[in-house]
């Protein structure tokens, strides 16, 4: 679109959550060509805040890996 459209949060983060799903699903590799298994998304990424606390990193970590993402990053080494 050309176009900015002013919607709500929950519509934001419900058109978030759908469109890395789908994603998701599309592209997740559960085993590798041995048959062990991975479970790993590597066709979407991460990119975390520098300026958290530790506390915060570690939930962000964990949040970010239990979906299967392996691409994931700070800021601070950009």
């Amino acid at each position: 679109s050309k176009e900015w459209k002013r919607i709500s949060w929950d519509e934001a983060l419900d058109r978030i959550a759908r469109l890395m799903k789908d994603d998701r699903d599309q592209n997740f590799i559960a085993k590798n060509p041995d048959g062990q298994t991975v479970n790993r998304w590597t066709s979407t990424g991460f990119l975390a805040a520098s300026a958290t606390t530790n506390e915060t990193a570690f939930l962000t970590y964990k949040a970010v890996r239990s979906t299967g993402m392996v691409v994931f990053d700070n800021q601070a080494r950009v």
